[in-house]
């Protein structure tokens, strides 16, 4: 008589779902959680190693993350999405730019979240020549029609006291949210022009 089948994979990975799902209460838990995915066999799995890259940077541990990163044998954009934005996320923008151009270097093709993430480390760190080339490739890319693109377009110019480039920006943006009008706005106030910042609000509080 035959037994009745096992399935391995499946029950492996429900395995490390129900120890993924609660969270981790410690960075100790996470680093226990990501050996216990090796052991398993799942060091191709580039949706669990997403997962340990993300919780890794919530804990603002960026070293353990790149060497995770680092180790994956097969990466796409996704993981190296994650990257930029936990290093952003964390103000290592350098780092963050680093990762962008060795990711280009690479053969990945950007997309529309890689750019928001991008182009607020090039405000941060007041790079505009990178932050134009980018906006460049925004363009070509057919990406200049996305909203959150044209949101961190807005603070690049705005940020790098650009206001006539941040006004154009922000005059393409078919539908205007409120993020969008506190970009233009704040960036006003950053160069201080506070009659236009007030001026912009004004129209903020005809439109709504």
């Amino acid at each position: 008589m035959l037994g009745r089948p096992t399935y391995p994979s499946m029950s492996k990975g429900l395995e490390i779902k129900k120890l993924i799902l609660p969270g981790f209460n410690s960075f100790r838990h996470l680093k226990h959680v990501h050996a216990h995915i090796l052991r398993l066999g799942h060091c191709h799995d580039n949706y669990l190693l997403n997962m340990i890259l993300r919780y890794s940077f919530d804990f603002s541990d960026t070293n353990n993350t790149r060497l995770v990163f680092h180790q994956i044998k097969q990466t796409n954009i996704f993981l190296w999405n994650t990257m930029i934005r936990g290093l952003v996320s964390n103000d290592y923008f350098d780092d963050a730019v680093e990762f962008y151009s060795l990711m280009r270097s690479e053969g990945f093709l950007h997309n529309n979240f890689t750019f928001p993430f991008v182009l607020k480390a090039c405000a941060r760190l007041l790079d505009l020549q990178l932050g134009v080339k980018i906006h460049t490739l925004v363009v070509k890319a057919g990406f200049d029609y996305d909203v959150f693109v044209k949101i961190s377009l807005v603070c690049l110019y705005a940020k790098c006291g650009f206001l006539e480039d941040a006004h154009k920006v922000f005059g393409d943006i078919p539908e205007k949210n409120v993020v969008s009008w506190t970009a233009i706005i704040r960036g006003y106030i950053g160069v201080g022009k506070s009659r236009e910042a007030i001026d912009m609000f004004r129209r903020l509080l005809r439109r709504t």
